[in-house]
């Protein structure tokens, strides 16, 4: 399906001032695949494995494994003449340039996350909300079914400003995330927050709960980290964080080990000067941390 308005209300909002802000860089872009059926996902999933073609997703229809089941993802085309042929319609996945990176990018600032940054498999045109992590195992142990998750929309959008869609004041927006065992609350009752520094949604943390990261950011100096609930402080939070590939630990007040060894759960590990634990491939011959 290509109508944008079967998704998330958030993400459609999200996807026209992208659109807008992707023509502002020359950029010309347009929404190809939108909300999917379980046939349609079995199908591609069958591609390249008992269908003719090249393998495209790892994510089966019939167990509702795709975003695009979910109606928070979207894939995106170029409507440009990119090789300068005079033609735009055989240019519409020509990454020659390196025109679906600008465009994510532009997705990433306004709140998107991008298929591009997965490792398996590296997907340039498939942009999606986060806030349920990069796959779909958290809407269906929340929600159970799309129909039951679609049921929660009105809710969730009436509880987004929408003022929030263009991420004013936020600053250093990171896709994270932690351990099987996520980060510990250290606080008696945490607040979760319908946005950065927003609304108080009701909800809340107990003390030594463990949850799972999914982004962070800054508002006016002070940090906060997005889970699957909303947002909420980082000063309140304690554990393994990965970002951009790279290990830290996260201290109490949003301060992090660095240049020590550490015993973690039993376990020994270094920390650089950065804070990024030093793994084995940083380590010369000589012994110096490279």
């Amino acid at each position: 399906m290509r109508d944008i308005t079967l998704c998330h209300p958030r993400l459609q909002r999200i996807a026209s001032a992208w659109i807008k802000a992707c023509a502002t860089e020359g950029i010309t872009v347009a929404i190809g695949e939108t909300l999917r059926t379980v046939a349609e996902q079995d199908a591609l999933y069958a591609q390249g494995r008992t269908k003719p073609g090249n393998i495209v997703t790892n994510a089966k229809g019939s167990s509702y494994s795709s975003q695009h089941q979910w109606g928070i993802a979207f894939d995106f085309y170029l409507k440009m003449d990119v090789d300068g042929d005079g033609s735009v319609s055989d240019d519409a996945y020509n990454d020659s340039t390196g025109m679906f990176k600008k465009a994510a990018e532009l997705a990433k600032g306004l709140g998107l996350a991008w298929g591009g940054d997965w490792h398996s498999i590296v997907d340039k045109p498939h942009l999606y909300l986060p806030d349920w992590g990069s796959g779909t195992n958290i809407l269906k142990q929340r929600y159970g079914t799309f129909e039951a998750f679609k049921k929660t929309w009105s809710k969730m959008d009436a509880e987004t400003p929408a003022a929030k869609t263009d991420n004013a004041g936020i600053i250093a927006l990171k896709e994270i995330k932690s351990g099987a065992h996520g980060l510990k609350v250290t606080a008696s009752s945490l607040i979760i927050r319908t946005a950065p520094a927003g609304a108080d949604s009701g909800k809340r943390y107990s003390k030594d709960q463990q949850v799972q990261p999914i982004r962070k950011c800054f508002v006016s100096g002070a940090p906060w980290i997005q889970t699957a609930d909303g947002w909420v402080s980082g000063k309140y939070l304690t554990g393994w964080v990965c970002q951009d590939g790279r290990w830290w630990y996260l201290t109490n007040d949003y301060t992090y080990l660095h240049d020590t060894v550490c015993q973690i759960d039993g376990q020994a590990y270094a920390f650089d000067s950065g804070g990024w634990m030093i793994t084995a491939d940083r380590i010369a011959e000589d012994g110096h941390i490279q």
